[in-house]
């Protein structure tokens, strides 16, 4: 937790507290979704893509 959670409990002041621990959960929910984020976008577009257009002049013959 946060100091200023700490220091706001120690003192007494639950809004300051409930505050300081919504701040610090936010932090720490958002920390771990863009550490998710940034896994997912690794494995995203993992393939291998080669472009092999056709030649339109090609007639097959």
């Amino acid at each position: 937790m946060s100091k200023d959670f700490v220091d706001s409990i120690a003192t007494g002041n639950n809004l300051g507290a409930e505050t300081a621990f919504n701040v610090a959960m936010a932090t720490k929910v958002g920390d771990t979704l863009e550490i998710k984020r940034k896994e997912v976008s690794k494995t995203f577009v993992k393939s291998n893509f080669t472009d092999q257009e056709e030649d339109v002049n090609e007639t097959g013959e």
